[in-house]
Parts: C-alpha cells; structure tokens; sequence
C-alpha cells in the first residue's frame, strides 16, 4: 500500500508540482472489442486487500465518445473520482455480480463475470488459458494514459508481471446482449499463438503532481531537500529524482530563473522524465514540468517486445504530457497549474493494426 506522505512543506519544494503517490490492486484483465456496435473496451479490476475490500470492478468504454461506464462490487470502498480515463465517467454503478472471478496463476489466467449493464444487456465474460505450463511474464507500461483527453496527474499504470492469452482449446468468450463480441487482434497471430486479451498481478497506479483539487487521498510526497520522493505500493517502489533539487521560489528575486531534469523510476527502471524550470517575476512564479523521456522498457518477452515496437504508443505515450503553473507569492503562496495533452500520438495506429475499431 501507499506510503503516508510528508507533511506539507512551506520550504523550497513547497511549489514543486512533482509530488508522488500510488496504490495498487491484486489483478487486472483488459481486451478491446472489434466491431461492436456500443463498446469498443472491457476491463475487469479485481481487489482483495484491507484498503479497498475484496471484490471486482468492470468498466465498458463505449465507442462513440469513449466515456467509460463503471460497475462496482457494493463490498468494494473505492472512489470514483480516481477514475478518470477516456471521455471521462459516465455510469457508477453498484453491481451485485452473478459471477466475478479473476485469478492471475503460474500457468496462465482463470476470469468470468457475469452482469447486466444499465441499458439492460446481459454481460458474459470468460477467459481461461490454464494448460499446466508455467508462464514467463515480463513488466509492462500500460498505455490506459495515451487515451485520458483531460489529464489531472501524470498516471503512470505498472504491471511488473503481464502477459497475453494463450490460443488454447478454450478460447476467449465475450457475449453482449446474448451476441458474441469479437476481441482485437494482434498481426501473426498464427504464429506466436496470442490473443490481444491482456492480464497482471498485481497492476500499480504511480500518480505524478495529481491536481490538487482531485480530492482523493493522499496529496502525495513532495521531493525533499535533496529533489528525492519515495512512495511504494504493491511490492513496488517509485521514485522521482530531480536533479538540482527544487528552489526556494520564495527566496528567488525578480528576473532569476532556475531549471534542471527529472525522472521518474519504477523498481530501479526508469520509466520517464524530462525538465523543469521556475522563473520569478514581481508577485509570483512561472513553473513549468515537460515529459520527454519516453519509455525504454528492458527485460521483456519477445512477443511483448515485438508488440512495443510495432505499436510505439506504448513507448512514446509519456511525451505527450506537460504541466504548467505558477506559484503566486503575494500573501499566502499557493500554487495553480494544470496537466495538458500535447497531442495524442498512436492511438489511431494502435487501433487499426489491432482490428480494435470498426
């Protein structure tokens, strides 16, 4: 779980938008949906842990404007407002689920639920590649951020142990409204014998400089005096570095500026990062944070390296990101600023080379 942050500070990193924080989950498995006519992505979250309570969430994002509906096992404690990815939240719903499995087991993955969604359609979902082999899994950047059109952190989504389906005797099922529904494909799947349908345990959330209007949970650490924040969630540990660390802003005279990098790591790996500066001027502080550094990921399985490079939003989605602000000095000083998308680079490609749009 989280680590508890640091009280807020009224020193140098008192204006530092690069605060940490994180959480995690036991298990997570995600598929997109080629040609139906609704939704075109399905996700299963499962929780077991003293924070959240014991239990499954299921999201469907719909293919029009990609808003994301959510159900929610009633035994769950989560917040709704911590889930902002697509078009944004359309229904939050308490669901008593007819059946909610996920297990994530040495030789592969054993999931179904079972549920009606708000307009009525009957949910059926079952994947179970088992043969008795045991799996090599590898860590994977989940790209779930390249899709977010209003960002309010830098989320970063961790899967230290991830793997595709297996084709086995028992393919993939997914029924709506009592019509199969036909998942993404990856290209050469003849060869390397997978399905697109994506599962982890566990899957880590890494927040960086979250909005402070958010409201949920811990703000978050701030980087020390020596431009260090160390959270850890999930059996992991993250990281942000800055290099210097981050000025007394205060302290700063009119017309000075500062400027340095950043980076963020996951288990030692770094997984993005970039620059940042502060320039002061009478009353006030222009701040600002880039992400450059896209993800160089590093002991991966061949298919999952193949699929990293072939589809490079999965590298390249970090860059897209930038943070802009300023610290008004005048009295009490606080801090404004906002996350923006640059742009939204490979997700058209992603889509069509997957079949994962009609």
């Amino acid at each position: 779980m989280p680590t508890a942050p640091r009280p807020a500070s009224s020193g140098p990193t008192a204006s530092c938008p690069l605060t940490l924080s994180a959480d995690a989950f036991a298990a997570m498995l995600n598929l997109e949906l080629a040609d139906h006519p609704v939704y075109d992505g399905l996700e299963l979250q499962w929780f077991d842990d003293p924070d959240h309570g014991t239990g499954m969430l299921a999201f469907l994002s719909r293919r029009g404007d990609g808003v994301v509906d959510y159900y929610v096992d009633p035994a769950l404690r989560l917040d709704r407002a911590g889930y902002h990815i697509g078009g944004g939240t359309g229904a939050w719903t308490e669901t008593t689920f007819e059946v909610a499995r996920l297990r994530v087991v040495p030789d592969g993955v054993d999931a179904e639920v079972r549920f009606t969604d708000v307009d009525g359609r009957r949910v059926h979902v079952r994947v179970d590649d088992r043969d008795g082999e045991p799996r090599r899994r590898g860590a994977l950047l989940a790209p779930v951020s390249s899709a977010i059109e209003e960002p309010t952190s830098l989320m970063v989504v961790w899967m230290p142990s991830f793997d595709l389906v297996r084709a086995t005797r028992r393919p993939p099922l997914v029924r709506i409204d009592g019509e199969d529904a036909a998942t993404g494909r990856l290209p050469g799947q003849r060869l390397h014998r997978r399905h697109l349908v994506k599962y982890a345990a566990p899957v880590v959330s890494v927040l960086v400089g979250r909005d402070a209007d958010v409201g949920v949970g811990p703000a978050g650490v701030a980087p020390g005096p020596d431009g260090v924040a160390v959270v850890e969630a999930g059996g992991c540990v993250a990281r942000v570095e800055l290099t210097p660390p981050w000025p007394d802003v205060v302290a700063l005279a009119p017309g000075d500026a500062r400027e340095g990098a950043w980076r963020l790591l996951v288990d030692d790996g770094v997984v993005t990062g970039g620059s940042w500066f502060v320039r002061r001027a009478d009353g006030r502080a222009e701040l600002g944070v880039d992400v450059t550094e896209r993800w160089r990921p590093r002991g991966l399985t061949g298919l999952t390296r193949l699929v990293t490079t072939i589809l490079p939003v999965f590298r390249t989605w970090p860059t897209t990101y930038r943070w802009r602000g300023e610290a008004v000095l005048d009295g009490a000083p606080r801090v404004e600023g906002r996350w923006e998308r640059l742009a939204s680079r490979g997700g058209e490609v992603y889509r069509r080379m997957t079949r994962s749009r009609a």
